[in-house]
């Protein structure tokens, strides 16, 4: 047997062998010990194997999902954003039914209104159109380094910055009592060359809101239209005068009872007077989100 040939430490102790036999024996030996460090390498990587399957991935680590570029190729660039960019006024999906209530108010006489915005060259007639338009429709937005100035449709207005011919627009406003009606606003210009636009919008009126001069005032008087003085860009008193606030309310009330002195005239004598702090003497800063009210005392 094979086993009398070596003992027990696997030292050759049989007979004398030939040159060849003992260059087999040394070849079995070393393919023997070859196998051996096989074996013995593979079994480190089964038990990597076998551990591969137990081990905890985190959430963020793993991966369900292909990576954009594995997706669209690498030439493609791709741009991931966290936040929605989707103003929330806009709908995700929007409403294939189109809403018609300003059209159905055109139905309705006894809701619709006709006023005439006037003034002088610069009062900031087109201003307060511009907060109505921000107001009531959103879609609309000024630039930044410009006036929005809707009304001003022509080159020649857009050009110079002035009025030339009177421009109406449409839109739905609430009362005090939320109550909806339809105001067709006309912006007429300021320049006294352009006068005639103004008294053709007023002939059209039902009330004229703005009036700061005294030819104006009196037009309106002569068509028996209710007076709403909107006293304008108030918030140059506090940035460019620097008034405190009592200073600049009786520089507002010293305006109204201008205007009231004309309204006690002999022949005017059936129209009301306007009082400071009553809701028809409305108060304006366009320039400003802030748009104070009669309900907001100025002092």
């Amino acid at each position: 047997m094979e086993t009398d040939l070596y003992d027990e430490f696997g030292n050759y102790i049989g007979p004398e062998l030939d040159s060849d036999e003992e260059d087999d024996l040394d070849r079995d030996a070393r393919d023997a010990d070859e196998q051996e460090d096989e074996d013995e390498e593979e079994e480190p990587v089964d038990q990597d194997e076998e551990h591969s399957g137990m081990e905890v991935v985190l959430h963020e680590d793993k991966k369900y999902y292909p990576t954009a570029e594995e997706v669209y190729g690498p030439e493609v660039e791709t741009i991931v954003q966290e936040e929605d960019t989707q103003p929330l006024t806009e709908p995700i999906i929007k409403p294939v039914k189109t809403k018609k209530f300003l059209a159905d108010l055109m139905d309705s006489p006894e809701l619709i209104r006709n006023v005439t915005l006037c003034g002088h060259l610069h009062h900031g007639k087109t201003c307060f159109v511009d907060c109505l338009i921000e107001q009531t429709h959103p879609e609309i937005r000024k630039r930044d380094d410009q006036d929005l100035r809707y009304t001003d449709i022509l080159f020649t207005e857009q050009e110079r910055g002035v009025g030339i011919k009177s421009t109406p627009v449409t839109m739905v406003l609430p009362d005090s009592r939320d109550k909806s009606y339809l105001f067709n606003i006309m912006d007429t210009p300021g320049h006294v060359n352009f006068s005639d636009e103004v008294t053709s919008g007023i002939r059209i009126s039902d009330g004229i809101v703005m009036l700061n001069t005294e030819r104006l005032i009196k037009h309106a008087v002569q068509e028996r239209l209710a007076v709403t003085i909107c006293i304008n860009k108030i918030d140059r008193l506090m940035v460019e005068l620097k008034l405190p606030p009592t200073d600049a309310y009786y520089k507002l009330r010293h305006i109204v009872d201008e205007v009231n002195s004309l309204l006690r005239y002999p022949s005017y004598s059936a129209f009301h007077t306007l009082e400071p702090d009553s809701p028809g003497t409305p108060r304006i800063a366009p320039s400003t989100p802030w748009n104070p009210t009669a309900q907001v005392p100025l002092v």
